[in-house]
C-alpha cells in the first residue's frame, strides 16, 4: 500500500471540506446582517404605522361621540363641526403620510388591510349625516376588526411565531440546565 498517496489524498479531503464549510459559513454570515437590518425596519416602521393608524381611530371615535353628543344651535354645531372636521382632517393625513413613508418596507399583504382600514374612514362620515345611536359603537368595531387584521399581516410577516417558539426553546433549555445545575449542587 502507499500509505503517503492515502495521507495526501486525506489530508486533500479534509481540505476541500473545510473550504466548503468556510464558504458556506461565509455565505450565511454576510447575509445574516442584511436580514437582521431589514427585520429592524420592518419593525419599526410596522411600530409608526400601528401608532398613526390607532391615533387616527382615536380622534375619530373621540370626535364622532363629541359630535353626537352636541346640542345646540345650527351655528353652534357648524361651528363645531368645522373644527372637529379640522382634528379629523390631521389625524387622517398624518395616518395617510406615515403609510405612505412605510411603503418601501410594507408587503403587498399588510398594505392590502391598510387599504381596507383607509376605505373603512373613506365610507364614514357621520358630520354628514344626523345622529344615530349605536353607530359610533358600530363603526369602532368595524375599525377595531380592520386594527387587527392589519396587526395579523404585521406579525405574519415578520413571522412572531416562529421567533417567539425559538425564544421559548432557548429560554426553556437554559431553565432546564439551571435547575439541573442547581439540584446537582
Amino acid at each position: 500500500m502507499n500509505y503517503p498517496l492515502i495521507i495526501s489524498t486525506a489530508s486533500a479531503v479534509i481540505a476541500a471540506s473545510a473550504f466548503v464549510l468556510a464558504w458556506l459559513n461565509y455565505r450565511t454570515s454576510r447575509k445574516m446582517p442584511n436580514e437582521n437590518k431589514l427585520f429592524e425596519e420592518k419593525f419599526k416602521s410596522y411600530r409608526s404605522v400601528i401608532a398613526a393608524l390607532n391615533t387616527a381611530a382615536a380622534v375619530y371615535i373621540e370626535c364622532a361621540n363629541e359630535f353626537h353628543d352636541l346640542k345646540g344651535s345650527a351655528q353652534t354645531l357648524r361651528k363645531v363641526k368645522d373644527e372637529l372636521d379640522g382634528e379629523l382632517s390631521k389625524a387622517y393625513y398624518l395616518m395617510e403620510d406615515t403609510v405612505y413613508e412605510q411603503t418601501l418596507v410594507l408587503p403587498d399583504e399588510v398594505l392590502e388591510c391598510v387599504d381596507n382600514f383607509f376605505e373603512l374612514f373613506a365610507r364614514e362620515d357621520f358630520l354628514e349625516e344626523t345622529p344615530k345611536a349605536g353607530k359610533t359603537d358600530q363603526f369602532e368595531e368595524q375599525i377595531n376588526d380592520r386594527f387587527d387584521e392589519v396587526i395579523n399581516a404585521m406579525r405574519e410577516d415578520l413571522a412572531f411565531e416562529k421567533l417567539d417558539a425559538g425564544l421559548q426553546k432557548r429560554i426553556g433549555s437554559r431553565r432546564g440546565r439551571t435547575t439541573a445545575a442547581a439540584i446537582e449542587e
